[in-house]
């Protein structure tokens, strides 16, 4: 099942671009992701994951990257 997402993090005012840049280049393993700075302190990130496992799993070790403060899910949608 391939799972896709879009997240948006929150990120401590220091973090800004270098936030952005550990989300978009964090390997992941069954995960992609596509980062953008939508606003100063707010990250929109698409997520592709190969499972829900594999999106959970991705998510919170994204969350526990240096500068994020929170992340709400806005859509997540999966296809067999």
């Amino acid at each position: 099942m391939l799972v896709r997402a879009y997240v948006l993090f929150d990120v401590e005012p220091t973090s800004g671009s270098a936030a952005l840049e550990r989300l978009t280049h964090h390997s992941l393993g069954g995960c992609k992701v596509l980062a953008s700075e939508i606003f100063p302190n707010e990250i929109i990130a698409h997520l592709e994951a190969d499972g829900l496992e594999s999106f959970n799993v991705a998510l919170v070790e994204l969350l526990r990257e240096a500068g994020v403060r929170r992340a709400t899910t806005l859509r997540i949608t999966t296809t067999p």
